[in-house]
């Protein structure tokens, strides 16, 4: 009997299991004809050589009433996503309004150095400002157009929201303005800023690092104390910005904040003393610190303001803790979970995929990283090629879940820095993509 009802069904189980996977391959197929149209019908092409600017005009649409455009990028040092979106910032300088410029570099440097434009090159000012890995071609083109845009009169002003930073920057610029009122505080400036860069890797032990935290702490204290008593005459000789002494007396702060905080952590984690909550490693606090610099940048220092902001995908999208996976594996808080929720009614985060090529390795600026091509089957990258244009924008934000969407509401695989699989919604971590089918890497300037 159990022969006789195995030799029924077996057959039976084996069509039935052959049709199943020929109904769900059917339905898959059916499922990506609706996506290739439909993004075939909306994707808008970028076009680099239109002078005219004319493929960039249904950002006015799409943007209405955000004052906040962050602008990501799946991979550091790719010279044709630079290029993107410097043609893209210079249309939203001219056309939309858009006045400031935040990095994801140093508050420190980046407004010590625009502080002092008219002093340097734009070369100079751009390796003073922002990290190494864009001090390349297509980055000093839009430095040269910040210079040229402040001798008009119509600035695109520069500013950062990261609380890491680069030696000399600030300290240099800084120590000229404070010693033309006073010689003596200009040293205890420069030593401060000088041991504050040395401060972690310095420190073999958590009592060493104490030590000279508080006493780094006294001293920043005392010059903004000093700073406070001399207003009138710092102001005097600091750059004629309206802003300059704000952001002076902001920057002496953020020592401060960063050494009680940040680095706090990193001189644990040197010693091999982790947190229990995983929001408390110096990697996951550096986002909220960023959030925390950036929403003082919005809504303290340019409250009237709109502003670009430039930074890596993992940073800028809406909330890394509703990712299925990312790079990292933890699905821990970025910057973008950790800004208040008025701030991001007010923004519009746009990430920036390719299908092809090859990208510069931040770590050292000199490796090159190639993308995975063909990407992953269904994936961002794979979908977007429907689109049959070498650039292309799709706007996500204003779309309703229906036949041609539905992938934007689905487990979409994405590729972080163009070789490592991450799943996420779309819908949930970006208001629209730009999606580029080749990239080359950048050239670094010397």
């Amino acid at each position: 009997m159990k022969r006789m009802i195995v030799k029924t069904a077996l057959p039976l189980l084996i069509v039935c299991l052959v049709f199943t996977s020929f109904s769900a391959s059917a339905r898959a197929d059916s499922e990506e004809k609706h996506w290739n149209r439909w993004i075939e019908q909306h994707a808008h092409p970028l076009d680099s050589t239109d002078a005219s600017n004319k493929d960039l005009r249904f950002l006015k649409k799409v943007l209405k009433g955000k004052r906040i455009v962050q602008l990501g990028e799946t991979t550091h040092g790719a010279g044709e996503i630079n290029a993107t979106k410097v043609r893209m910032i210079k249309y939203l300088h001219e056309e939309l309004g858009y006045d400031v410029l935040a990095f994801e570099s140093g508050f420190t440097d980046t407004n010590a150095s625009y502080l002092n434009t008219e002093q340097s090159t734009s070369k100079s000012t751009m390796k003073k400002s922002i990290y190494p890995v864009w001090h390349t071609e297509d980055v000093v083109e839009l430095f040269d157009y910040m210079k040229e845009q402040k001798e008009k009169g119509d600035p695109l002003i520069l500013t950062g929201f990261d609380i890491q930073s680069m030696k000399d920057s600030f300290n240099v610029a800084a120590n000229q303005w404070v010693k033309a009122v006073n010689p003596k505080k200009a040293e205890l400036l420069s030593q401060s800023e000088n041991d504050f860069s040395t401060l972690v890797t310095d420190s073999s032990t958590f009592e060493e690092f104490t030590q000279k935290k508080e006493a780094l702490v006294k001293n920043y204290q005392e010059l903004i104390k000093f700073a406070e008593t001399h207003a009138s005459a710092l102001k005097a000789h600091l750059p004629k910005e309206p802003k300059a002494y704000e952001i002076f007396m902001h920057s002496l702060q953020l020592r401060i904040d960063v050494m009680e905080t940040y680095m706090l952590e990193q001189m644990k984690e040197k010693l091999e003393d982790y947190p229990e909550n995983i929001e408390d490693f110096s990697f996951f606090m550096r986002d909220r610190l960023m959030a925390e610099q950036f929403q003082w940048v919005a809504e303290t220092l340019y409250p009237k303001k709109k502003i670009i902001v430039w930074g890596h995908n993992y940073h800028l999208r809406k909330q890394n803790t509703k990712m299925i996976k990312d790079w990292v594996q933890l699905n821990g808080p970025n910057m973008g979970d950790y800004l208040p929720e008025r701030l991001k009614k007010q923004t519009y985060t746009i990430g920036i995929y390719a299908y092809a090529g090859a990208s510069l390795d931040s770590s050292d600026n000199k490796t090159v990283k190639p993308v995975t091509s063909p990407p992953p089957p269904g994936s961002l990258e794979a979908l977007l090629k429907a689109a049959d244009h070498p650039a292309v924008f799709v706007d996500f934000l204003h779309t309703k879940n229906k036949k041609g969407t539905s992938w934007l509401y689905t487990p979409r695989t994405a590729l972080y820095w163009g070789f490592m699989e991450e799943q996420m919604i779309l819908k949930e971590q970006y208001d629209g993509v730009i999606w580029l089918e080749h990239i080359t890497p950048a050239v670094i300037i010397k």
